[in-house]
């Protein structure tokens, strides 16, 4: 458990690290022609486009009360349920917040509003979907079973967020940023959640 924790807490501060990175290069302006080529390439990327539904709010919203239903039935796993809501639900407020406080404009042909760092389906698609692999893969003996749950958990992460770029909706700095702060609060929550169940 010790070990798992702290490669968890590693892992949190190292994302929670790159992502302040990532918000200084936006801040100070080194991301704009990374951000603009970007968009350019995935501007033909439209296969991607569906895999936004897994980070749309309903999606989020009806996956996680199926999980927290599930943890009470089956596992009576009370921390369990607190993790669910205190990582979505937190995640929701964190990425809502910095939003307003860094107020950065989405790209210029985005059609809909609100503020584009980070991105918000690509950190709460990273958390619940992480979650989601965490509780599979709790369920599997095998290692190898358990990493391939992770690798396609996570390509979905991935796929979710780089739908934002297709879509035309945030720029790759935003998406970038949206992972590592997803990656960063998921890893605190479950270090968390183990150690209070152990």
């Amino acid at each position: 458990m010790l070990n798992m924790n702290r490669r968890l807490w590693i892992t949190a501060a190292m994302s929670l690290g790159l992502f302040l990175l990532v918000w200084t290069g936006v801040a100070a302006g080194w991301t704009e022609r990374m951000d603009e080529e970007g968009l350019r390439l995935f501007d033909y990327w439209n296969w991607l486009d569906p895999f936004t539904f897994l980070g749309d709010g309903k999606t989020i919203g009806i996956i996680s009360i199926m999980l927290v239903i599930g943890l009470w039935f089956f596992r009576r796993d009370v921390y369990g349920m607190v993790l669910v809501v205190a990582a979505v639900g937190g995640g929701y407020g964190i990425n809502e917040w910095l939003k307003h406080i860094i107020g950065r404009p989405r790209p210029p042909h985005a059609e809909i509003g609100g503020f584009s760092f980070p991105s918000g389906h690509a950190m709460i698609g990273t958390i619940y979907l992480l979650i989601l692999a965490y509780f599979l893969a709790q369920t599997r003996t095998k290692r190898g079973e358990r990493a391939a749950i992770y690798g396609v958990f996570g390509a979905l992460a991935l796929l979710t967020g780089l739908s934002r770029l297709s879509l035309q909706v945030h720029y790759p700095s935003d998406v970038l940023g949206g992972f590592l702060l997803g990656v960063a609060y998921v890893s605190a929550c479950l270090a968390l959640y183990r150690r209070f169940t152990r």
